[in-house]
């Protein structure tokens, strides 16, 4: 995997109103920590940030430049983001690695093809399991895993031990969990003998006067003829 350059600058202030001050002025506050080392604070360019993700993703291994500090071989551990605007950016969590040691991270799944169950059988394509969880080194640490589900007929499944990855990649996922899989198409049955039941009752209650009406009539009749 090649490595990319961020660069961020080291944070002086700390605290929940530094924080929403450092993101009004369109920063966010992010950390660098592990290896035994010194937590060191950080601030990055929001917009910038952004751009870089939008880039690389998060999967990636940076080689973060801090501005009066030196550079750092990292990745990114954990972005918050605003429970609203998903494009908000909040915090970041950047962690020290060696390129010599093996590392755990989430691969992201992207199907590609049209399965046959879903272009000829109008099947469901269900995709219940969008990451893979690998252990290896940095610099085979893919980007993301592509599956092709073009082979995919109705009630066929794909699992995580269907993979075939590259050597020194270990998965750690069960490799019986479902990956992806076309479902037999949802059919909507029409209740046409209900709804001609409910007419029929209704003609029936038009036609046949209520017995209320009769015996207001029958008392209208009494008190006359006192």
């Amino acid at each position: 995997m090649q490595q990319e350059k961020l660069e961020v600058q080291k944070r002086g202030v700390f605290g929940k109103g530094p924080a929403r001050e450092l993101r009004r002025s369109g920063r966010i506050p992010a950390i660098l920590y592990g290896r035994g080392q010194d937590v060191l604070p950080l601030q990055i360019d929001q917009h910038y940030f952004r751009q870089f993700l939008r880039a690389h993703g998060e999967n990636v291994l940076i080689n973060l430049e801090v501005a009066d500090h030196g550079t750092e071989v990292v990745m990114i551990k954990e972005i918050q983001r605003d429970p609203v605007v998903k494009r908000t950016l909040l915090h970041a969590d950047f962690i020290r690695i060696s390129l010599e040691e093996p590392v755990t991270a989430s691969v992201t799944i992207i199907l590609v093809g049209t399965a046959t169950g879903v272009s000829q059988d109008e099947g469901i394509l269900e995709f219940p399991h969008r990451e893979l969880h690998v252990h290896c080194l940095p610099t085979l640490l893919p980007e993301s895993i592509e599956v092709d589900v073009s082979e995919l007929n109705i009630n066929d499944f794909i699992h995580v031990g269907d993979l075939s990855l590259a050597e020194g990649i270990e998965v750690l996922d069960d490799p019986h969990t479902v990956i992806t899989t076309v479902s037999p198409p949802r059919v909507v049955e029409e209740v046409t003998e209900e709804i001609e039941g409910e007419e029929e009752g209704v003609e029936q209650a038009e036609e046949t006067p209520e017995e209320p009406e009769l015996i207001s009539r029958r008392r209208s009749t009494e008190e006359d003829e006192e």
